[in-house]
């Protein structure tokens, strides 16, 4: 096992915060690179992961918008294989807490699974490895970008993994065999965001987003190529540089990819309109975080503020943040400071 035995704690806390997913890049059918994608962390809203020493195993979601009954039953089945395989103590209370919710685009999977992990791992005194912590996840199977800003924040361009022969599928069907690899991680500028969370729109269920997938991939190779050159030409390098102007452009430009086409086709035009509304409202640029529904926007601390105070009539959640260039932050109890 690759990790460092310390002394023990009793409890344990880890803050997550969320990811905005611009794209994929590699769907087509034998790339010599399967997946892959760009996007970035961000600050709000975070979830807070609290593990405790107790008498018997327990997670409890106490989020507002809390997962599924049996997503619960998949993360107890994740969690407690890693456990068992590290002779990990059995005793814990894992909640969750927080307004990071789940299915609309903010990663909160991957993030509050390395969470747990990690918070396990530590009240059993043991430091354990970025590597270690990812291969017991089984995340970042088809998106590398929650694997990195879960440990550093900051922006991610995600090179998938070389071919193998394995379907296109998302996150949560994927078979991890190895962790994907990523271009150095960027330091995001300070550019203030929304994100805009639909109240009337579902948002996609683990089986549709399995099922999307399965419709719609592999893409067109010409339709690959497209997303690789936006991502590194346009989003990538505008963020290298410092250039605001350029990045709004390029989230657009994003938008227009042929995999991203097909995502805000799901939605109809209800998103559209609300893209459209966005825009109006003094928006810079408008984009959807992975599957959605939510949509990020940017724009001037005037045009943020006016979309904010019409969150009602946009029928929207919308949560003012800004890019995060941290991961997770973690505070311990020691069992001997009493």
């Amino acid at each position: 096992m690759s990790g460092t035995l310390q002394h023990a704690e009793n409890n344990v806390t880890i803050e997550v915060r969320p990811r905005i997913h611009l794209g994929l890049i590699s769907m087509h059918a034998d790339a010599v690179r399967r997946n892959g994608g760009i996007g970035f962390a961000v600050a709000d809203p975070s979830a807070v992961v609290k593990v405790n020493a107790a008498d018997q195993f327990r997670l409890r979601d106490e989020r507002a918008y809390p997962f599924a009954a049996s997503e619960i039953e998949q993360l107890e089945a994740a969690i407690k294989q890693a456990m068992e395989e590290d002779h990990l103590r059995f005793d814990v209370d894992v909640c969750i807490r927080g307004r990071v919710r789940t299915h609309i685009g903010m990663g909160s999977g991957t993030a509050l699974r390395l969470g747990i992990l990690e918070g396990i791992y530590t009240l059993n005194g043991i430091a354990a490895s970025r590597e270690l912590l990812v291969r017991k996840s089984r995340r970042g199977g088809t998106s590398g970008i929650g694997i990195h800003t879960y440990f550093s924040g900051g922006m991610i361009l995600d090179l998938g993994v070389p071919r193998d022969g394995a379907p296109f599928v998302p996150s949560s069907r994927a078979d991890v065999v190895r962790s994907p690899t990523a271009l150095p991680r960027l330091v995001m500028p300070a550019w203030a965001l929304c994100l805009c969370v639909p109240k009337s729109i579902p948002s996609k269920t683990q089986e549709q987003e399995a099922e999307f997938f399965a419709r719609t991939a592999p893409l067109s190779p010409a339709g690959s190529f497209r997303a690789a050159y936006e991502a590194v030409f346009n989003v990538y390098a505008s963020v290298l540089e410092g250039d605001y102007a350029s990045f709004c452009w390029a989230v657009e430009a994003m938008q227009q990819t042929e995999w991203k086409t097909k995502e805000w086709l799901e939605y109809g035009v209800a998103l559209q309109t609300l893209k459209l509304d966005l825009l109006r409202l003094g928006a810079d640029c408008v984009g959807m975080s992975s599957l959605g529904p939510m949509l990020f926007c940017m724009g001037n601390s005037s045009a943020l503020g006016e979309i904010a105070n019409q969150e009602s009539a946009l029928d929207c959640d919308v949560i003012c943040t800004e890019p995060c260039n941290r991961g997770r932050t973690m505070s311990r109890t020691d069992p001997c400071a009493n």
